[in-house]
């Protein structure tokens, strides 16, 4: 059976160097790219779990990663990309799609309720600078979106995954976090992942189930509604500013 996990005992897998074919954002990116509302962490270098579809695990395969966030502004999150941190064959990254979903109430065999979700054909793929394993790490983007998201009762969490779509060639694994460099809550620390793959014979199982009781590399990236008060704040503001104005040109 194929490695659903990599990890520091299997350092010695073998790098796969192939010419690289693909149109990629070359910055590096070292933490939360801007506009994070979330973000759960940089790779720990210590782990990583199998997230991928179409990939080297063959077509109509797939793994995908969940963790959990919270939306924290009162009048909840205007989202507009989400991403996942993964490691793949270095200059091979798996670039023919990427597929999203958001989802609530997620628990042990219990997929829980779909919010949103999507497939792209152009993801935005980014080397991290990071690596380990005989692998390089990329975060894969899926921008575009128009997703509201509102505050959930304390107590209940939104799971995001990012899964990356190949072309029957590579392999992907979302990369563990510890919490370096997070945004938002919470901050890669409460083990709190689903993993759900027909590859592996797993459905919405926690991630401890798999051998990893941690935290994965996932974000999202948007605005914060903001409340009545701010808009009202910014539109006394520019009615001064305006009126400011017409008196000097009055004058």
């Amino acid at each position: 059976m194929k490695d659903k996990y990599c990890s520091l005992m299997r350092a010695t897998l073998p790098a796969l160097f192939v010419a690289a074919a693909f149109a990629l954002n070359t910055t590096a990116i070292a933490q939360a790219p801007p506009g994070s509302l979330w973000y759960n962490g940089d790779w720990n270098g210590e782990n990583a779990l199998s997230n991928e579809r179409d990939d080297g695990l063959g077509f109509g395969q797939y793994a995908h990663v969940f963790d959990d966030f919270n939306v924290t502004a009162p009048l909840g999150w205007d989202v507009t990309a989400v991403f996942s941190d993964n490691l793949m064959p270095p200059g091979q990254p798996i670039t023919a799609g990427a597929d999203w979903e958001i989802r609530t109430d997620v628990s042990e065999g219990n997929a829980g309720t779909l919010i949103a979700s999507g497939t792209t054909n152009s993801p935005l793929v980014t080397p991290t600078g990071r690596g380990g394993f005989g692998y390089t790490e990329y975060m894969v983007e899926v921008t575009g979106l128009n997703v509201f998201l509102p505050i959930l009762p304390s107590g209940q969490h939104y799971w995001l995954n990012v899964t990356p779509v190949g072309n029957g060639m590579g392999r992907s694994f979302n990369s563990d976090t510890s919490g370096t460099h997070c945004v938002g809550t919470p901050c890669g620390n409460n083990g709190n992942a689903f993993f759900d793959s027909n590859f592996f014979g797993a459905y919405f199982t926690s991630t401890s189930n798999e051998g990893q009781p941690g935290d994965f590399s996932n974000g999202v990236i948007g605005t914060v509604v903001p409340e009545p008060t701010t808009v009202a704040l910014l539109t006394c503001g520019a009615g001064a500013l305006l009126i400011a104005l017409r008196r000097c040109r009055a004058d």
